[in-house]
């Protein structure tokens, strides 16, 4: 065995857990060469994109339990088409789904107004309830 130091390649696992996925001795120590770490970052990641699409389409088609029938636009239609056309969804309702759910990931901080605001017009109803309750007795 050399004095040379090895090279450790980790990553979690679904359950977050840490995986050694392999471990090899570095060969030589030339000097750093930050655009070749660059390029190596960049393919690396490449690399890693259809692999966390995959997970983000798994994550959007499961659980679809509820049927439900809208109304699109044509350029909606075709985008819709196209990802079906591509091979990454086998159905129309699975590239909607894909996209509702995808949608409603971007727009979270509106809809968490929107539930805080859901609330507070809850709470008015009920102390309004309770107004005319004690009014008519």
């Amino acid at each position: 065995m050399s004095d040379e130091p090895e090279i450790t390649v980790e990553e979690k696992n679904q359950a977050g857990e840490i995986e050694v996925k392999h471990t090899e001795e570095k060969k030589d120590q030339r000097p750093s060469d930050p655009l070749g770490d660059i390029a190596s970052s960049v393919k690396e990641f490449a690399t890693k994109i259809p692999e966390s699409i995959s997970k983000a389409v798994e994550r959007a088609l499961s659980g679809r339990d509820f049927p439900l029938m809208v109304r699109i636009n044509d350029e909606s239609l075709k985008r819709i088409d196209a990802l079906v056309e591509a091979g990454i969804f086998k159905s129309r309702s699975e590239s909607a789904a894909f996209l509702i759910s995808e949608g409603i990931k971007a727009q979270n901080a509106l809809f968490e107004r929107i539930e805080s605001k859901i609330k507070e017009i809850e709470q008015l109803r009920s102390e309004l309830k309770n107004i005319i309750r004690g009014e008519i007795s």
